[in-house]
């Protein structure tokens, strides 16, 4: 049964961003939009006042800035202009939009959402990273959500990049897609090097796919008597890479695909890549911990400092 791309919207900038980045990929996906408001009870007024504010448009250079806020707008006003917007954009697409209202915290509604049979394709949320003080307080709903959701989560900045401020459709853009592989033994899970490769065919996108390794702390003494056994195991961890990837390339042959590896820390090797990536894609296991479901430092890393769009997908 067919689900549905899912955006939600609190009225911040970056949520509608992702309401435009979710249209765009609910038309690659021949899938309806789905625009929620997602209200957290009780809502503090100062939070309220942040993430809805009215348009700077509103203000004039006259005013001063220590004047008492006009109201914020209400939700049906969110979903009313995000719906008008999306349609707008994109003529054809089938777009719903709705308010749910949490008890608590709105990563719980939203996760409740998710679990919904034959609702969901993917998750698409704002995120404002480490830029200020308050992108924590957007992360209280978005990294609990990225890190438990059954399916794929994209978190989306307010920034813009040079092809989007154009306008140009995904499907056109002369972009690329960053995936970062974890490859343990010789496999990678064939979720996630399914998404990507699906979501670069859909964007007629190149896919670059990094894998990062390090010497365990154990070949520090091997090394320092062979110096040249770092250069011999990064030849090993290539070729793996390449075997590992070449089935994909021949299931998606019109996907241009770049494969690379790097010694480093996952997280950071990540976010050096990803400033010219129209997506980055990274994997989050899927299994039971003792302390609930969590990020890995790694989707943390990229999530916090990179400015394109982060998919986060789940996978054995």
């Amino acid at each position: 049964m067919p689900g549905n791309v899912t955006v939600g919207l609190n009225g911040s900038p970056e949520s509608f961003a992702a309401v435009r980045w979710a249209a765009e990929e609910a038309v690659l996906r021949e899938l309806p939009l789905r625009i929620i408001h997602i209200q957290d009870w009780p809502v503090p007024p100062e939070y309220i006042a942040h993430v809805a504010p009215w348009p700077s448009a509103h203000r004039t250079s006259d005013e001063p800035r220590d004047e008492e806020p006009r109201p914020s707008p209400k939700y049906e006003d969110l979903l009313e202009r995000a719906a008008a917007e999306a349609g707008h954009a994109h003529p054809g697409l089938t777009v719903g939009a709705e308010n749910v209202t949490g008890v608590g915290l709105a990563s719980r509604a939203l996760l409740a959402e998710a679990d919904t049979p034959g609702g969901m394709d993917l998750l698409v949320l704002g995120s404002q990273g480490l830029d200020r003080l308050t992108g924590f307080v957007i992360g209280t709903t978005s990294l609990p959500v990225a890190a438990a959701s059954p399916c794929p989560v994209v978190l989306v900045r307010s920034r813009r990049t040079g092809h989007e401020e154009r306008g140009t459709p995904a499907a056109q853009r002369p972009g690329h897609l960053l995936l970062g592989l974890d490859i343990r033994g010789t496999e990678a899970d064939e979720t996630l090097l399914d998404f990507a490769f699906t979501e670069a065919a859909r964007r007629n996108s190149r896919l670059r796919i990094l894998h990062a390794w390090g010497l365990p702390p154990t070949y520090a003494p091997a090394q320092m008597a062979d110096p040249g056994l770092g250069n011999e195991l990064a030849g090993k961890v290539a070729q793996t890479l390449e075997r590992v990837v070449e089935p994909w390339k021949q299931r998606f042959p019109d996907v241009a695909v770049q494969t690379g590896t790097v010694m480093g820390a996952p997280g950071a090797e990540l976010v050096y890549a990803a400033p010219e990536a129209d997506l980055i894609i990274v994997g989050r296991r899927d299994r039971p911990l003792p302390v609930g479901p969590r990020l890995g430092h790694v989707a943390h890393a990229v999530i916090h400092h990179a400015a394109a769009p982060v998919a986060i997908v789940p996978h054995a």
